[in-house]
């Protein structure tokens, strides 16, 4: 007989499932107290019948505590904890987006290189964090990385996988996916950061290729790769990528620890050298195609690699832009993102001529909502300036409301939310709007999730 279906868990009302995992179920939640939606992770109760249930619930409860303590735009922030007479939970951050490993089997091949480089950057970023606050998360695959609606990539489980290594062990499970655990979690030797660093190649090496390079018939099979084979060069998988990526992950996939990059930074470093002075990964090929999820889409938290989605009316070069522009926008976006940014610049150059469009393309690549701001808001004005001094007619005729200006303003405030599109978006309605404050309303309408759309709201002062 199936138990009864659970209605909540401590303060917390269940409204769905999310998903199954070895230790438990995932659970939708909300919390009435904040008010706000959460992911409640449980732990199934036949774990408890191992005759260690508090030595389990500390230890699950220790590192949910460790967890908790990370707090970064790139992982998926622990809120709570509590327990129950049948089980225990931990209280997360409900993410709207979708696991990488749905989107990888979606795209079914390589994912466009920039886009690739740019979530993993995001994933770096992550593990730099909790490295340096002596968290190793033990369990990195694309399950257990979320791509969220506006691009942003964010890390869960962290601290939980080491209790479910150590917890599943016992009760004769297997613990995470083989083709990306590193040698050392196979051979039971301790596993620091620098194991993390190697499920992370994996990854990088599959959202690149289209492939794992570790795959076997059975898990036994896997083990065996991972522990004695090397995989085939990225580049020899996938021949339009630069042979200079091949020394760099097959270093970051070495059987010793001591031979990888030892921290996430020196890998992202290595990649960003790899990509060569010019930020160009395809040396003269036609830079990469726009990766664009939509909000307008009414698919809310729907977020999938496409293609040709957003097409600038301006295609530009370059050589269109001036070396100390490009420079000025680089500097401001590698505070955000890191070195990165040298390659996002050099790719949203070569697609538009113009500045608001430019910063559109930017943006959503911010993994914070404060930083997303801080870079659009450095450059209204100077979008706001030029959009006058190309619109302003001759003989000095007053302009219709919306102007071109306060589109373009509109646009980028916008692009916070919904990325390149914005830029679209905000000329389209401004076409139809009567006035500045009916295209905000517009604007407003074709973002679907409600937290994102009031914030707009009050950003532009409707509210």
């Amino acid at each position: 007989m199936e138990p009864p279906p659970v209605r909540s868990l401590g303060r917390y009302r269940i409204e769905g499932t999310l998903g199954a995992g070895a230790m438990g179920v995932v659970y939708r939640a909300f919390d009435p107290r904040l008010d706000r939606l959460v992911a409640l992770k449980t732990i199934r109760h036949e774990l408890f019948e191992t005759g260690e249930r508090a030595s389990l619930m500390a230890r699950f409860r220790n590192e949910a505590q460790a967890a908790g303590r990370l707090s970064h735009p790139n992982i998926v922030g622990v809120y709570d904890y509590g327990e129950t007479q049948d089980t225990a939970y931990i209280a997360m951050e409900f993410v709207a987006g979708r696991g990488l490993d749905v989107l990888l089997d979606a795209s079914s091949g390589p994912v466009e290189v920039y886009t690739a480089l740019g979530w993993f950057s995001q994933l770096l970023a992550a593990l730099g964090f909790a490295h340096a606050h002596g968290i190793v998360h033990r369990d990195i695959k694309p399950a257990n990385l979320l791509v969220t609606e506006h691009g942003r990539l964010q890390v869960t489980d962290f601290g939980i996988a080491h209790v479910e290594s150590s917890t599943l062990t016992v009760v004769g499970s297997v613990v995470g996916t083989p083709s990306y655990m590193s040698p050392e979690q196979f051979s039971g030797a301790p596993a620091d950061g620098r194991s993390d660093l190697f499920s992370a190649a994996v990854v990088l090496y599959q959202m690149l290729t289209g492939q794992r390079p570790f795959v076997g018939s059975s898990p036994v099979a896997v083990m065996q790769q991972v522990l004695r084979e090397t995989p085939r060069a990225p580049s020899l998988c996938n021949p339009a990528l630069p042979a200079a990526f091949d020394e760099v992950l097959m270093r970051a996939l070495s059987k010793d620890p001591a031979a990888r990059f030892q921290t996430p930074a020196a890998l992202q470093q290595a990649l960003t050298d790899a990509m060569g002075p010019s930020g160009n990964a395809h040396g003269d090929h036609e830079i990469d195609r726009t990766v664009l999820v939509t909000a307008a889409s009414g698919q809310t938290g729907s977020t999938a690699p496409a293609t040709d989605s957003w097409r600038g009316d301006c295609v530009g070069s370059p050589a269109a832009w001036s070396t100390a522009t490009l420079a000025g926008i680089e500097a401001r976006l590698a505070s955000q993102v890191g070195p990165v940014a040298r390659l996002l610049v050099a790719r949203g150059a070569a697609r538009t001529a113009e500045l608001s469009a430019l910063v559109a393309l930017l943006a959503p690549h911010i993994p914070s909502d404060k930083g997303r701001r801080q870079f659009t808001d450095a450059f209204a004005d100077d979008v706001q300036t030029c959009a006058t001094h190309r619109a302003t007619p001759p003989d000095g005729s007053h302009l219709p409301h919306p102007s071109v200006e306060e589109t373009q303003a509109a646009a980028l405030k916008l692009a916070v939310y919904l990325g390149p599109i914005a830029n679209i978006l905000a000329r389209r309605e401004a076409a139809r709007a009567a006035s500045l404050q009916a295209l905000y309303e517009s604007l407003a309408i074709t973002i679907t999730n409600e937290h994102d759309r009031a914030r707009f709201r009050r950003d532009v002062g409707l509210q």
